[in-house]
This record gives C-alpha cells, sequence and structure tokens, in this order.
C-alpha cells in the first residue's frame, strides 16, 4: 500500500493511550480522537471527555458501572476526581444548582442506537438517589423519586 506524505496524521506518544480527556492530546487530529475512544472502550471505558463534553461509545451490552456503589464514587467529586462518567456530569449539574441557585440543561445528543436514552436514565437516577440521600442526611424519611426531583431545575434534552 501506497500513503502520501500529506495523508499521514500525526499521533500522539504512548503516555497518552487512553487519556480521559481529549484536550489533552498533543496531537489533536480525527485519527488520534478515534484511536483513542477505540482503545478505551475496549478496555471498557465507554465515558471519555472532549474538553467539556463527554463522548459516550455505546457497548450495547450491559456494564456494572451505574450500581449505587459506583453513584457513592462520583457524590460530591469534582470532574477531574474520577474517572470520566455520566454521573460526572450529573453531579457537576447538581452541584452548580444548588451553588449558584440557577437552572442547569445535560443535553444527550447522537444518532439513533446512540444510547441517549440510556443515559438520560442514568442521570435521572443518580440525581434522585443523591437528591433523597441528601434529604435522608438532614433526618427526614427518604423521600419517593418525584419528590426528590423537585430540588430546582435540572433540564434533560434528548
Amino acid at each position: 500500500m501506497r500513503v502520501y506524505k500529506d495523508d499521514v496524521q500525526k499521533m500522539n506518544p504512548p503516555k497518552f493511550s487512553k487519556v480521559e480527556d481529549m484536550a489533552e492530546l498533543t496531537c489533536l487530529n480525527e485519527a488520534s480522537v478515534l484511536h483513542n475512544l477505540k482503545e478505551r472502550y475496549y478496555a471498557g471505558m465507554i465515558y471519555t471527555y472532549s474538553g467539556l463534553f463527554c463522548v459516550v461509545v455505546n457497548p450495547y451490552r450491559r456494564l456494572p458501572i451505574y450500581s449505587e456503589k459506583v453513584v457513592e464514587l462520583y457524590k460530591g467529586k469534582k470532574r477531574h476526581e474520577v474517572p470520566p462518567h455520566v454521573y460526572a456530569i450529573a453531579d457537576t449539574a447538581y452541584r452548580n444548582m444548588l451553588a449558584d441557585r440557577e437552572d442547569q440543561s445535560i443535553l444527550c445528543t447522537g444518532e439513533s442506537g446512540a444510547g441517549k436514552t440510556e443515559n438520560t436514565k442514568k442521570v435521572i437516577q443518580y440525581l434522585a438517589f443523591v437528591a433523597a440521600s441528601v434529604k435522608s442526611a438532614r433526618g427526614s424519611t427518604a423521600p419517593s423519586t418525584p419528590q426528590s426531583l423537585q430540588v430546582g431545575s435540572l433540564l434533560l434534552q434528548c
């Protein structure tokens, strides 16, 4: 196979293999982004940041990354303190809503079958769990899910 020099893209040093935030790549090009997503996907890491965004590669199978134990891992943590996950996005929006007293939104976008609905369910699950645990910690009985989500306006768009 003959490849022209103009068609070759630079690659990143090995230390950038499976980087959590693709904004850190020294060579940011299509090949590098796709390679990083592929490497993370095959390692079972379906969530990857790209600057302010969270890119999700649908695994088309159930993964053990949505348990209450994982929710506890992300609760109250800053984005850079834990691996990329939809829970980190949900927690950031929840904390910003409480701290700034401003409505927040999370946009889940992608093609058909990309996992928008599933990720939206995971965001709602996370918010319900966190809001309920906050109210429980204050000494009241844990509320039902609809009541626990009445802590402010957080808009999810699919």
